[in-house]
């Protein structure tokens, strides 16, 4: 497509010559000529490389006693050599008093090396956890509030939202963004794993060709079941 449209554009620029030529010059018609080819040249890269980067997104029903409370959304982004998710989760229940949980989190891994991850929630307005990690120095820094400070960590190659997206085969343990630190992850079964949080809470992860199938989440106020969309 693109020789074509240069072909017709230079037979076009033949038959104008005499006026460019008159008016505004034939080196005005040239560039104009590779101004619009590299433009075109541009947009059909970009156009490839998108391609070459697909967003895979997952989505789940929160349930508790067979009605859905909420959601939970996942965008995974693979660019280069970086991979991006984004998870975003609203919940709205009830345990004497009204709950309504909205969070989101932020993971970037480069060259499957978590180098950024970020935890917002809030439950009824009221804002529990906001704070990042980030890898510089080959050394992980919690930004809280403003404030710096060094994590004992080594490098880190899972972390809990990529426990929703994949099977953790062989990881031994993961990052929890919302306790900052690492837990164990104890393969309890065929595609089966269990996390346990502070607390008592623990989740359990089922997995079929690798992919989620189901998320068993309990927790000392109620237990939900997560299934995928």
């Amino acid at each position: 497509m693109i020789p074509m449209l240069i072909i017709f554009l230079i037979k076009k620029a033949k038959h104008s010559t005499f006026r460019f030529k008159k008016f505004i010059g034939f080196k005005k018609l040239i560039l104009r000529l590779k101004l619009t080819l590299a433009i075109l040249i541009t947009s059909f890269s970009y156009g490839k490389t998108m391609e070459k980067e697909p967003i895979n997104q997952v989505s789940f029903k929160v349930v508790r006693n067979s009605k859905v409370i909420g959601k939970i959304n996942i965008s995974c982004r693979t660019q280069n050599d970086s991979t991006t998710y984004v998870l975003e989760s609203q919940i709205k229940a009830k345990y004497i008093l009204a709950f309504h949980i909205k969070g989101k989190e932020t993971t970037i891994f480069k060259n499957d090396i978590l180098i950024y991850s970020s935890v917002f929630r809030k439950i009824n307005n009221k804002v529990k956890s906001n704070h990042s990690i980030i890898y510089k120095n080959n050394r992980y820094f919690l930004d809280k509030s403003g404030q710096q400070e060094a994590l004992q960590f080594n490098e880190i190659h899972r972390n809990l939202v990529t426990l929703y997206v994949t099977e953790p085969k062989n990881t031994h343990s993961i990052y929890v963004d919302n306790e900052t630190r690492m837990i164990r992850v104890k393969a309890i079964g065929e595609g089966k794993y269990k996390v346990s949080f502070s607390n008592s809470n623990y989740n359990i992860f089922h997995y079929e060709n690798g992919r989620c199938v189901k998320v068993e989440a309990n927790s000392s106020l109620f237990n939900v079941t997560l299934i995928p969309v």
